[in-house]
């Protein structure tokens, strides 16, 4: 089955096209790299997908339904996380894990809450309020708030970019490892890690889909540019160069 379905979407700002006839689909368990400069429409695809805004035209599918008359029941399945998360003043790094996970009914969530926080670095920071993080702690702890809910489809903006080394090459391990259990990914990013690459590229150009390959294509394609090392900002001209020259 088909987690996500986006058939021809387009989005409009006046007379601007975010978005342009916008079509792809991802299978359950796929993890997906989304590459396009600043501006070529990235956020917005996922925030489409989302359903955190309405496209002016097309249609979003959510496995095998469409968003708009399954809403209720997507803010289950799907989950963002912003390049930029945001948080209650009042609440710790704990309490927002918590509230997240009672929101959505999660029994027993505290032991999973803490795997989590601990995987991503932050379980000492538990009792602190997130205005005291860093942006990559911040990051971390949006992350968790979205895991502990059991996505179907994750929608990752710019993950890597407020990490460090470390912990950028662990997400993608994690990644890798939830995209194998089922759980369907879509990432926007600039910063490829050195291991873990996704299953498909796809990029973004002034808001159309100008390439959609998969990454053993692009690997073979571009034997010493496509290696699992590949700067993200070398494959995307790579890509945006063969697609002008055909």
């Amino acid at each position: 089955m088909k987690s996500l379905v986006l058939d021809r979407l387009n989005v409009l700002y006046g007379t601007y096209h975010a978005l342009r006839e916008v079509s792809l689909a991802l299978s359950e368990g796929q993890y997906v790299l989304l590459l396009g400069e600043n501006g070529a429409g990235k956020s917005t695809l996922l925030r489409c997908a989302a359903g955190w805004q309405r496209p002016s035209g097309g249609v979003v599918s959510l496995f095998g339904r469409a968003l708009e008359k399954n809403e209720r029941q997507a803010r289950q399945w799907i989950k963002l996380v912003p390049d930029t998360p945001q948080f209650y003043a009042e609440f710790t790094a704990w309490e927002h894990v918590g509230w997240v996970a009672e929101a959505h009914r999660i029994g027993e969530w505290q032991s999973t809450a803490e795997d989590l926080m601990t995987a991503f670095g932050i379980w000492s920071n538990k009792d602190a309020f997130p205005a005291s993080f860093s942006r990559g702690m911040q990051y971390k702890l949006g992350l968790a708030m979205s895991l502990i809910c059991e996505p179907k489809l994750l929608l990752l903006d710019e993950p890597f970019g407020p990490l460090d080394p470390y912990s950028q090459e662990y997400l993608a391990q994690y990644l890798r490892s939830l995209a194998d259990s089922g759980i369907t990914i879509m990432t926007s990013t600039h910063v490829l890690p050195d291991s873990d690459p996704p299953d498909r590229v796809i990029l973004l150009d002034q808001g159309e889909v100008i390439e959609d390959l998969s990454w053993n294509h692009v690997r073979d394609q571009y034997s010493g540019v496509a290696q699992s090392t590949i700067p993200v900002r070398v494959l995307r001209d790579a890509l945006a160069a063969r697609r002008r020259s055909s």
